[in-house]
Protein backbone atom coordinates (compact mmCIF):
# COMPACT_ATOMS: atom_id res chain seq x y z
CA UNK A 1 0.00 0.00 0.00
CA UNK A 2 1.26 3.44 -0.92
CA UNK A 3 2.08 5.96 1.80
CA UNK A 4 -0.46 8.74 2.25
CA UNK A 5 2.31 11.35 2.57
CA UNK A 6 5.71 11.05 0.87
CA UNK A 7 7.94 13.97 1.82
CA UNK A 8 11.55 14.57 0.80
CA UNK A 9 14.19 17.22 1.26
CA UNK A 10 15.61 18.12 -2.16
CA UNK A 11 19.11 19.54 -2.50
CA UNK A 12 20.90 20.79 -5.58
CA UNK A 13 24.24 19.04 -5.92
CA UNK A 14 26.07 22.38 -6.02
CA UNK A 15 24.83 23.21 -2.49
CA UNK A 16 25.45 19.80 -0.93
CA UNK A 17 28.87 20.61 0.57
CA UNK A 18 27.46 23.64 2.38
CA UNK A 19 24.14 22.07 3.34
CA UNK A 20 23.49 20.77 6.87
CA UNK A 21 23.39 16.99 7.05
CA UNK A 22 20.20 16.50 9.04
CA UNK A 23 18.66 13.12 9.86
CA UNK A 24 15.51 12.30 7.91
CA UNK A 25 14.00 11.33 11.27
CA UNK A 26 13.65 15.04 12.06
CA UNK A 27 11.54 15.59 8.94
CA UNK A 28 9.42 12.58 9.92
CA UNK A 29 9.06 13.79 13.49
CA UNK A 30 7.95 17.29 12.46
CA UNK A 31 5.44 15.96 9.91
CA UNK A 32 4.04 13.39 12.37
CA UNK A 33 3.71 16.11 15.00
CA UNK A 34 1.73 18.33 12.61
CA UNK A 35 -0.36 15.40 11.45
CA UNK A 36 -1.30 14.50 15.05
CA UNK A 37 -1.84 18.07 16.27
CA UNK A 38 -3.64 19.52 13.24
CA UNK A 39 -4.45 17.27 10.30
CA UNK A 40 -6.15 14.41 12.13
CA UNK A 41 -8.19 16.50 14.61
CA UNK A 42 -9.37 18.86 11.85
CA UNK A 43 -9.71 16.06 9.26
CA UNK A 44 -7.47 17.82 6.75
CA UNK A 45 -6.22 15.57 3.91
CA UNK A 46 -6.46 12.47 6.12
CA UNK A 47 -9.53 10.76 4.68
CA UNK A 48 -9.51 12.09 1.14
CA UNK A 49 -8.73 9.93 -1.88
CA UNK A 50 -5.28 11.41 -2.58
CA UNK A 51 -1.73 10.39 -1.83
CA UNK A 52 0.57 13.37 -1.38
CA UNK A 53 4.11 13.88 -2.68
CA UNK A 54 5.90 16.89 -1.26
CA UNK A 55 9.42 17.99 -2.12
CA UNK A 56 11.11 20.72 -0.11
CA UNK A 57 13.94 22.67 -1.75
CA UNK A 58 16.08 24.73 0.61
CA UNK A 59 18.41 27.44 -0.65
CA UNK A 60 20.60 30.16 0.81
CA UNK A 61 18.77 33.49 0.96
CA UNK A 62 19.69 35.78 -1.93
CA UNK A 63 20.20 39.37 -0.94
CA UNK A 64 17.85 41.63 -2.88
CA UNK A 65 15.87 38.68 -4.25
CA UNK A 66 12.15 38.90 -4.93
CA UNK A 67 10.07 36.72 -2.65
CA UNK A 68 6.36 35.96 -2.45
CA UNK A 69 4.48 37.43 0.50
CA UNK A 70 3.98 34.79 3.18
CA UNK A 71 2.87 35.20 6.79
CA UNK A 72 5.83 33.07 7.92
CA UNK A 73 8.46 35.18 6.13
CA UNK A 74 11.10 36.90 8.24
CA UNK A 75 14.10 39.04 7.31
CA UNK A 76 16.24 35.87 7.37
CA UNK A 77 13.86 33.33 5.82
CA UNK A 78 11.39 33.36 2.92
CA UNK A 79 8.85 30.65 2.08
CA UNK A 80 7.13 29.77 -1.18
CA UNK A 81 4.19 27.40 -0.85
CA UNK A 82 2.34 27.03 -4.16
CA UNK A 83 -0.83 24.99 -4.48
CA UNK A 84 -0.79 21.28 -5.24
CA UNK A 85 -0.95 19.99 -8.78
CA UNK A 86 -3.36 17.10 -8.95
CA UNK A 87 -3.42 14.06 -11.21
CA UNK A 88 -5.94 11.29 -10.62
CA UNK A 89 -5.23 10.07 -7.10
CA UNK A 90 -1.99 11.95 -6.42
CA UNK A 91 -1.25 15.51 -5.39
CA UNK A 92 2.23 16.92 -5.91
CA UNK A 93 3.84 20.01 -4.48
CA UNK A 94 7.27 21.55 -4.31
CA UNK A 95 7.87 23.89 -1.40
CA UNK A 96 10.76 26.34 -1.17
CA UNK A 97 12.66 27.75 1.76
CA UNK A 98 15.28 30.44 1.15
CA UNK A 99 17.09 31.18 4.37
CA UNK A 100 20.18 32.91 5.68
CA UNK A 101 20.01 30.35 8.51
CA UNK A 102 20.95 27.48 6.19
CA UNK A 103 24.62 26.54 6.17
CA UNK A 104 26.73 23.48 6.89
CA UNK A 105 26.44 23.92 10.68
CA UNK A 106 22.72 24.73 10.93
CA UNK A 107 21.49 23.06 14.10
CA UNK A 108 18.82 20.37 13.85
CA UNK A 109 16.47 22.50 15.99
CA UNK A 110 16.76 25.43 13.57
CA UNK A 111 16.23 23.12 10.61
CA UNK A 112 13.14 21.58 12.28
CA UNK A 113 11.73 25.06 12.88
CA UNK A 114 12.10 25.98 9.21
CA UNK A 115 10.45 22.73 8.13
CA UNK A 116 7.61 23.23 10.60
CA UNK A 117 6.90 26.71 9.22
CA UNK A 118 6.87 25.59 5.58
CA UNK A 119 4.41 22.80 6.42
CA UNK A 120 2.25 25.24 8.39
CA UNK A 121 2.29 27.68 5.49
CA UNK A 122 1.20 24.97 3.05
CA UNK A 123 -1.65 23.81 5.28
CA UNK A 124 -2.90 27.38 5.72
CA UNK A 125 -3.15 27.75 1.93
CA UNK A 126 -5.85 25.07 2.04
CA UNK A 127 -7.82 25.57 5.22
CA UNK A 128 -9.55 28.25 7.22
CA UNK A 129 -9.93 25.82 10.15
CA UNK A 130 -6.52 26.88 11.48
CA UNK A 131 -4.52 30.07 11.87
CA UNK A 132 -0.87 31.05 12.04
CA UNK A 133 -1.38 31.57 15.77
CA UNK A 134 -2.46 27.92 16.14
CA UNK A 135 0.79 26.80 14.54
CA UNK A 136 2.90 29.28 16.50
CA UNK A 137 1.38 28.09 19.77
CA UNK A 138 2.01 24.38 19.03
CA UNK A 139 5.51 24.99 17.68
CA UNK A 140 6.63 25.76 21.23
CA UNK A 141 5.75 22.16 22.16
CA UNK A 142 8.03 20.48 19.64
CA UNK A 143 10.39 18.13 21.46
CA UNK A 144 13.67 19.90 20.76
CA UNK A 145 15.54 17.50 23.04
CA UNK A 146 14.44 14.66 20.78
CA UNK A 147 15.20 16.69 17.64
CA UNK A 148 18.71 17.46 18.88
CA UNK A 149 19.30 13.82 19.86
CA UNK A 150 19.41 12.58 16.26
CA UNK A 151 22.87 12.15 14.70
CA UNK A 152 24.37 15.46 13.58
CA UNK A 153 25.92 15.80 11.21
CA UNK A 154 24.15 12.80 9.75
CA UNK A 155 25.65 10.69 7.01
CA UNK A 156 24.02 11.10 3.59
CA UNK A 157 22.20 7.76 3.90
CA UNK A 158 20.66 8.93 7.19
CA UNK A 159 19.72 12.32 5.71
CA UNK A 160 18.03 10.65 2.72
CA UNK A 161 18.21 13.82 0.64
CA UNK A 162 17.01 13.76 -2.93
CA UNK A 163 19.98 15.24 -4.80
CA UNK A 164 19.44 17.09 -8.07
CA UNK A 165 22.05 18.21 -10.61
CA UNK A 166 22.29 21.90 -11.43
CA UNK A 167 20.49 22.28 -14.76
CA UNK A 168 20.69 26.05 -15.06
Amino acid sequence: MEEKFNIQICVKKEYLNEFPMISSKILQYVWNYIEEKFLKPKNIWINDKYCYSIGIFIYPLKEGGYYQDNIFNTDETKYLTPKFSTSKLRRHNTLFIDSALIHKNTLPSTFASLIYDVFASLILVYTKKLSKEDFDREKENLDFDLINSFPFPAILEEAQYQIFPDLS
